[in-house]
């Protein structure tokens, strides 16, 4: 994948399996759950693909995160604090695939950073 575009989507739900079976029917989207049920993947045919996250509590309308793939996930989340934005989630590992975190644009929007394992 290209560095510096979107690479995947997260929608914050309260119930990961069931917001996939709705859009695995809406839409057919493939389903993986190796995560477990409170991380479902979603795979559209062609597009970016994601994963349904299950959260206590969250905002209707501040629910949908999408992330772009970066060659530096620290220099980046750097970069966006520099810019005006805010670090909400420092760099965090996700085992075996990479690293992530979250700023906030000077908007208010949160925006993902995604950093995979040197191959």
């Amino acid at each position: 994948m290209a560095l510096n575009t979107i690479c995947h989507i997260e929608i914050s739900c309260r119930n990961a399996t069931g917001a996939g079976q709705f859009y695995n029917e809406m839409f057919g989207w493939k389903l993986n759950s190796d995560m477990g049920d409170d991380y479902i993947f979603f795979q559209p045919e062609d597009g970016v693909s994601g994963a349904f996250s299950k959260v206590e509590d969250f905002a209707p309308g501040n629910s949908v995160i999408f992330y772009v793939e970066v060659d530096d996930i620290d220099a980046f989340l750097k970069k966006a604090v520099e810019l005006g934005g805010k670090l909400t989630v420092p760099k965090t590992e996700i085992t075996q695939h990479g690293w992530f975190g979250h700023f906030t644009d000077p908007d208010g929007n949160t925006i993902g950073l995604f950093t995979a394992l040197p191959k």
